[in-house]
């Protein structure tokens, strides 16, 4: 298995004279960003094994740190600069790098959380002196940060080989030096994995999506940089869709889209056929405690219904990873548990909540560690389907309602954005209206009458021009929950 360094230096020296990252203000070819990589390894080395956090927008200096992290040894841990401060500060508390690469103002906030740190501005990184040679390999690639229950941050610890491993599934994806690969997601949401290394690794060129006029009309920024694959939660795609962006005139570069992080909704790949028929689209699933994507379910314009029921199939595991539904009434039901050589280490310096998520399942009769996702799931003609998380699970006048089946039942009504929550002992929900004037609620709640039990139907229903997503792009159930308090409250004021 090869570290996914040594496939960069190896698409470098094939490819040096290639773009390996377009930005708005020109490219980078593979020989000036292995340079860049270097002269920030140089930084880096002077502490052994360094934990590295990375605090930059999308760009030449962010892809860097991360390469360079890799090359000397380092564990690094990219976070999403659009968080709020205080979030920054949590993940460096709790981390203690040695390191924080960042830009002015961001990495004083960010360091003075962090005793004993070294913070750099790439900016500032001397010119003139260069890392040489191979380098050394940390056993741990490195600590991704992902929201906690109780709001503490919780750090993901990923190994070398655990990346290694979906690396080398990504090449079965085809990259090569004629793709141009988008990279929407945030740096400190794990999918972006999926483009630095997807993209780097095979001899493609890299486009952040770089300014927020860009992710909100990204249709558009497919059209203008000739994307050829395009990866991202199906949230992301549901913009373009209200936006009326979504067609084959926008598409018409695409080869391939990439999907995970949420269920993929039939209105979603109807949308997608509907504007480009020749398209690829891929579903994966896996969460970061198992390196991004652990299954994958190819689907074309000729197939993809019959993998559709109120979202797509999950699709096979890929190379050495298992799925298997455990604790449910029957052996077609369950929670997801994922076994294989991509699990996470564990929790950072949380051995309780590191205990509690990562045990034992039979597999074959042999105990085998695994991690308990909170995801149920059914099987049916031997696919696999997302059902609900069961922390989203409640119970209305003693019966118990899983709030993803009356959101699948809102997309199914028309209104592919949807998010149903409690409130009090009934449910509420809010859908995505776009700028169209037109909402009919009782209207939309009699359609769901004929597709959920009277106990489920939503009592009330509000149609909003956004539904909040987190900074992952994934609808902010919470969020969502809060903005119905408040458009109801100016109604009743």
């Amino acid at each position: 298995m090869i570290h996914p360094v040594d496939r960069f230096l190896v698409s470098a020296s094939r490819h040096p004279g290639r773009a390996a990252i377009s930005m708005p203000d020109g490219h980078r070819t593979y020989a000036q960003l292995e340079d860049c990589v270097r002269k920030l390894a140089q930084s880096f080395c002077e502490i052994a094994s360094p934990r590295i956090l990375i605090a930059l927008p999308p760009s030449v200096d962010a892809y860097a740190a991360i390469l360079a992290s890799m090359l000397i040894g380092g564990i690094h841990t990219p976070v999403n600069i659009s968080s709020p401060i205080s979030k920054l500060q949590k993940i460096a508390a709790n981390l203690e790098p040695d390191i924080i690469v960042a830009e002015g103002s961001l990495a004083a906030a960010i360091s003075s959380a962090a005793s004993s740190t070294r913070t750099i501005d790439p900016a500032t990184v001397a010119g003139d002196r260069s890392f040489d040679g191979a380098g050394s390999r940390n056993p741990r690639a490195y600590i991704m940060f992902t929201s906690g229950s109780t709001g503490t941050p919780k750090g993901v610890v990923v190994s070398a080989s655990a990346l290694a491993n979906y690396v080398d599934w990504l090449a079965t994806l085809g990259y090569g030096p004629d793709d141009r690969v988008s990279q929407q997601p945030n740096l400190g949401f794990d999918i972006s994995m999926t483009d630095i290394f997807g993209a780097l690794c095979h001899g493609a060129v890299l486009i952040p999506v770089a300014t927020e006029a860009d992710r909100l009309t990204a249709a558009r920024f497919i059209k203008r940089e000739k994307i050829t694959i395009w990866n991202s939660t199906p949230s992301a795609v549901v913009l373009m869709m209200t936006a009326r962006q979504l067609n084959a005139e926008n598409l018409a570069s695409l080869r391939l889209i990439n999907f995970c992080g949420e269920p993929l909704s039939g209105e979603i790949l109807d949308g997608i056929f509907a504007a480009l028929p020749s398209l690829r689209i891929q579903n994966t699933y896996g969460p970061t405690e198992a390196t991004v994507a652990v299954s994958c379910l190819a689907l074309n314009s000729g197939n993809y219904r019959e993998f559709v029921r109120a979202s797509a199939a999950l699709g096979d595991p890929i190379a050495g990873m298992q799925l298997d539904l455990v604790g449910g009434a029957h052996p077609d039901e369950g929670e997801i548990a994922i076994s294989g050589p991509q699990l996470a280490e564990g929790y950072w310096r949380d051995p309780g909540k590191t205990a509690a998520a990562f045990r034992s399942v039979d597999v074959d009769g042999k105990p085998v560690r695994a991690y308990f996702t909170g995801d149920w799931a059914e099987r049916h003609a031997g696919r696999i389907y997302f059902r609900e998380r069961m922390d989203f699970q409640v119970k209305l006048r003693g019966h118990r309602v899983e709030l993803d089946e009356v959101t699948a039942a809102l997309r199914s009504c028309g209104w592919p954005v949807a998010c149903a929550f409690k409130r009090g002992e009934a449910l509420a929900a809010v859908v995505e209206s776009g700028d169209e004037g037109a909402f009919d609620e009782s209207r939309l709640r009699l359609q769901l009458g004929g597709l959920l039990d009277k106990y489920a139907v939503p009592e009330r229903i509000l149609a909003v021009t956004r539904v909040p997503r987190n900074e992952n792009d994934k609808i902010d159930r919470k969020a969502c929950a809060e903005l119905f308090e408040r458009l109801r409250g100016d109604a009743t004021s």
